[in-house]
C-alpha cells in the first residue's frame, strides 16, 4: 500500500509541475523541430499491398530493453507487411535487428534525442514492405511534464493492389502524464488526418488510455470516424495502467475486414504485449 501511495503522490506531483511549467529533467533530452523529426532506412521490393491479406504487428517495444525482444521481434515480424511500433529506440540492437529484415522500409517519427546516449533518437515508427506514397511526422501540441518532451505520431500512406485508394496508417503513442485536454488535442491530430482521407485506415498503437475518460473519449472518437475497434483473441493480456482497469493498447480499422487478430500473452519482449492482425480491404 505504501508503495502505491508513493507512486500516486509522484504522479500528482508530476502533473502539478507540468501545470506550473516546471521541467527539471528537460536538460537531459534534446528536442528537434517537427520538420526534422522524420528519418528512414531500408528499401522495399513491392509497390502495393495485397488487398486480400495485409499482416500487421503493433507493439510498444519498450526501447528494446527486455532481453527476449530481439528473438520475439524477429519471430513476430517474419511474415508481416506493416509494423506499427512505439518506443522505437535508435541503438545498435534496434538498428541491426531491423536491418536484418530484407525488403522493408522503416520510417521513424522522432520524439526527442537522449543527450547522454550520443543523441540516440526515440519515437514511433511505421515499417512496410511497400514503398510509402506519403510520410508525415506530427509532434503533440503539448509536452510531457518534467522531461519536457513531445510524443511523435508517424503517418504513412500505401498503395493497394487493384485500387485507386490508399491505406492510411497511423502509429500513435499517446501523450501520457498530462491533462485530459492534452490527450484530446493529441487525438485531434489523428482525427484531422482520418477525416481528410478517402480510403481505408489503420489507426493503432499505445494510446495511454489510462483513465475511463480517455478511454471513453477515444471510443467515441473512433465511432464518429466510422472506425471499428479490433477485437483481439487474448485481448485481456494487453497492458493496463497500474491503478485502473483500462487498456493502453488499441487498434482501429476503417474500410478493412479483420481476418485474424491475436495478442500473445506469453511474450516477454516488452512490458506491452504485441498485437498481431491480418486484414483485407473491404469490398
Amino acid at each position: 500500500m505504501e508503495r502505491i501511495l508513493t507512486t500516486v503522490i509522484v504522479f500528482i506531483s508530476l502533473s502539478l509541475n507540468a501545470e506550473a511549467g516546471i521541467r527539471p529533467l528537460g536538460r537531459f533530452f534534446k528536442l528537434i523541430p517537427e520538420s526534422e523529426a522524420h528519418t528512414s532506412f531500408g528499401t522495399t521490393r513491392d509497390h502495393d499491398l495485397d488487398r486480400n491479406s495485409i499482416k500487421v504487428l503493433v507493439w510498444n517495444i519498450k526501447k528494446t530493453s527486455m532481453l527476449p525482444w530481439k528473438n520475439e521481434f524477429t519471430t513476430y515480424g517474419k511474415d508481416k507487411d506493416l509494423f506499427l511500433l512505439q518506443e522505437a529506440y535508435e541503438n545498435e540492437l534496434f538498428t541491426s535487428t531491423l536491418n536484418s529484415f530484407e525488403g522493408v522500409r522503416w520510417d521513424m517519427g522522432i520524439s526527442f534525442l537522449y543527450r547522454r546516449y550520443n543523441d540516440a533518437a526515440t519515437g514511433s515508427m511505421v515499417g512496410s514492405k511497400v514503398e510509402p506514397t506519403f510520410v508525415q511526422v506530427l509532434h503533440t501540441p503539448d509536452f510531457e511534464p518534467v522531461v519536457a518532451t513531445p510524443k511523435a505520431t508517424t503517418i504513412g500512406k500505401y498503395a493497394i493492389e487493384g485500387s485507386n485508394k490508399e491505406l492510411l496508417v497511423i502509429s500513435v503513442h499517446g501523450i501520457n502524464i498530462t491533462s485530459f485536454g492534452s490527450f484530446k488535442r493529441h487525438m485531434g491530430q489523428a482525427k484531422t488526418l482520418i477525416e481528410a482521407h478517402d480510403g481505408p485506415v489503420l489507426f493503432a498503437g499505445d494510446f495511454n488510455t489510462r483513465t475511463g475518460a480517455r478511454t471513453r473519449y477515444l471510443m467515441d472518437l473512433a465511432k464518429s470516424l466510422n472506425l471499428n475497434a479490433v477485437d483481439f483473441k487474448n485481448g485481456e493480456c494487453r497492458m493496463k495502467f497500474k491503478f485502473t482497469p483500462y487498456y493502453l493498447d488499441h487498434s482501429f480499422v476503417k474500410g478493412l475486414t479483420v481476418k485474424n487478430s491475436e495478442v500473445d500473452c506469453a511474450s516477454r519482449g516488452s512490458d506491452h504485449k504485441p498485437m498481431q492482425l491480418e486484414v483485407a480491404v473491404a469490398d
